[in-house]
């Protein structure tokens, strides 16, 4: 299956998890910001965090400029401070596109004094584990 990883991060969580589940799969992770068109995938990973309760602007604009046709399925990756919310914005958008989300993983992601350790080893090696599972 031809699986790409992308990742938006403001406090390089999201490239920490990237770079986890990248090693794993033999996948090199692509920061939306320096990559900014979408490219066709079997499988595209969406690592990105939850800021104030929602996803990161420039991650909802990659996803809008996706094309359904040329991904065939997604899987979410959220690191948030609750370690609960997921990316619905995401998630939606990709639906409406067309495009199956197979599945999601949450982590804790710190935010100021909150979860200051995470994601940590554990959440890195759950994440390399997710990311090995939808993509068989």
């Amino acid at each position: 299956m031809d699986i790409k990883i992308v990742y938006a991060t403001k406090t390089k969580h999201s490239r920490k998890l990237a770079e986890a589940m990248g090693e794993r799969l033999k996948v090199t992770p692509q920061n939306i910001k320096e990559n900014t068109e979408p490219a066709a995938a079997g499988l595209l990973i969406i690592a990105g965090g939850i800021y104030g309760g929602q996803s990161l602007p420039e991650l909802l604009a990659y996803v809008k400029k996706l094309d359904g046709a040329k991904v065939k399925s997604a899987a979410l990756v959220t690191s948030c401070a609750s370690g609960k919310q997921g990316q619905a914005s995401v998630r939606k958008i990709l639906e409406e596109k067309g495009v199956k989300v197979v599945d999601e993983f949450i982590c804790r992601g710190s935010f100021l004094f909150v979860s200051v350790k995470h994601p940590d080893s554990k959440d890195l090696k759950a994440a390399a584990d997710f990311a090995e599972k939808v993509a068989l």
